[in-house]
């Protein structure tokens, strides 16, 4: 394992537990996974149900909606320090 992959669970001012390594290597698809169950809030069976492919192509879409959105607000920012009275090319 190596020190990128380890995941480290710090312990917490009530914890009086110490620090904790966990000894599971994740792989591509279990990031992947749990980027969508924390940003979906999808259940791990509806994710394990998922073809890689199909994962793979939402996760994508994702992404992409996200850099379509922060664009408009962007745009949508840089219109209103222009001033209403001015346009600004579509």
């Amino acid at each position: 394992m190596t020190d990128e992959s380890r995941i480290i669970i710090p312990k917490t001012e009530v914890d009086e537990v110490p620090e904790e390594e966990l000894q599971y290597d994740a792989t591509e698809a279990d990031e992947e996974k749990f980027f969508l169950m924390y940003h979906l809030n999808w259940p791990p069976s509806e994710l394990d149900a998922l073809t890689d492919d199909r994962r793979k192509w939402i996760l994508a879409r994702f992404v992409g909606q996200k850099q379509m959105e922060r664009d408009a607000m962007q745009q949508m920012r840089i219109r209103e320090q222009i001033g209403p009275n001015l346009k600004m090319p579509s």
